[in-house]
């Protein structure tokens, strides 16, 4: 087990001052898959005060539920107190903890068997649940009666399926029937607990457990209460196509709540699901874009890359390209053409943008243009021939066109 030197002396330090301390949870089962870890999480029998003792460098993370954060080596590491959790009252977390010495009473109160295994260097794993077997069995189990896990918390009925899409584990069927049972409590998670586990599991290397939220009927709870507006085996079949890219996941995901008309926007349901307003004009631009073939020629390209965000136009026109290969609108021959196409507008630097033309409205308010919408309309005329015309991007050109002179 590859353990990081800070976690090792964080360990030991523990152990010289006659403590327990394990690394636990996540870590653990990631090791034990041949997967590199991207945290660490520590457990022991020292209490908050004594972990605070016992380093130069701490801060309080969590310590009314018994965590830590040790400063080891320039790098944070949760530190938590073995725990019993009391009643949960808002099927969420616990209103209070027991701090306790027994290793085994801590695992106890842990989702799934998978994530309830501990290891120390020294004294081997703490299994008590057998979560390593159900790791060799790629099983996603609870923690003793599975109402009784997902009644705590609602959100682990979420982890199970985003886990079944991610590590590409079967979900236990004493878990699923209880899910299925259980599945009206998720209206009491905030919304922001239920989008990053949404985000997870569509980013995960296999979306097609979304088709479990489906047979669970949770899917609809996920969405706050809106049915999904379209066949959901197309959508797996098309995320199944596409990168891990959170952006072109989560636009094939909520495109048909664009193309449903009866459906809620692509905005108001991921408002709802409290996704930040770049996630979601990202999305909605590209929800809106996807159905329409581009033509190969200039003009066309360029009035795609009006709409798209400027600091990324290049990076935003792959990826709407990509989503129309995947959903079949476009084709790789196709999209090589308009691809070569894009990168010589822009390289050219021909001009697209308002901001592009060799006038402004200060220059037609100077020649007696009265400003307002009327003016908005003449500089968006001139902008569109300049897209067909790029060489006449010139202010008295474009003044003459304006003014009824030129054509």
């Amino acid at each position: 087990m590859n353990i990081p030197k800070e976690v090792q002396k964080i360990l030991h330090t523990l152990e010289a001052a006659g403590f327990e301390g394990f690394v636990v949870g996540g870590c653990v089962r990631d090791m034990l898959r041949g997967v590199a870890p991207k945290d660490w999480d520590i457990t022991t029998s020292a209490t908050p005060t004594q972990v605070k003792a016992l380093f130069p460098r701490t801060f309080d993370t969590g310590i009314q539920h018994g965590t830590i954060t040790v400063l080891q080596g320039g790098k944070p590491f949760e530190v938590t107190t073995y725990r019993i959790d009391g009643t949960y009252t808002d099927a969420r977390r616990p209103d209070s903890v027991t701090f306790t010495a027994q290793i085994e009473e801590d695992l106890s109160r842990r989702d799934f068997t998978i994530n309830a295994i501990a290891y120390n260097p020294t004294h081997g794993f703490a299994d008590p649940f057998n979560g390593r077997a159900d790791i060799t069995r790629q099983t996603i189990r609870c923690v003793g009666n599975p109402t009784h896990r997902f009644t705590e918390d609602a959100l682990r009925m979420l982890r199970a399926v985003r886990f079944a899409g991610t590590l590409g584990f079967v979900i236990d069927p004493a878990a699923i029937n209880a899910i299925t049972a259980l599945r009206e409590n998720l209206t009491r998670i905030s919304a922001e607990r239920i989008r990053e586990e949404l985000t997870r599991l569509l980013c995960g290397t296999l979306p097609g457990a979304l088709s479990l939220l489906e047979s669970t009927g949770l899917l609809p709870y996920v969405l706050r209460g809106t049915p999904y507006p379209a066949p959901l085996a197309q959508t797996v079949q098309y995320l199944e196509s596409a990168p891990t890219d959170e952006t072109l996941r989560l636009s094939l995901f909520f495109t048909p709540f664009q193309q449903n008309g009866s459906a809620p926007t692509v905005e108001k349901i991921m408002r709802d699901l409290r996704y930040d307003n770049k996630t979601i004009h990202a999305a909605a631009l590209f929800a809106r874009l996807l159905p329409h073939p581009i033509p190969a020629e200039r003009y066309a390209i360029k009035k795609i890359l009006q709409q798209l965000p400027q600091d990324l136009v290049k990076d935003s026109f792959e990826k709407l390209l990509a989503l129309q290969q995947i959903t079949g609108v476009s084709d790789t021959a196709h999209n090589e053409l308009l691809r070569q196409l894009a990168d010589d507008v822009l390289s050219k630097n021909e001009p697209y943008l308002l901001k592009h033309l060799a006038i402004n409205g200060d220059d037609l308010h100077a020649t007696g243009f009265p400003r307002g919408k009327e003016m908005g309309a003449a500089l968006a005329g001139l902008l569109d021939a300049i897209l067909r015309e790029p060489a006449a991007n010139e202010k008295q050109i474009l003044l003459n066109r304006l003014h009824g002179g030129e054509k």
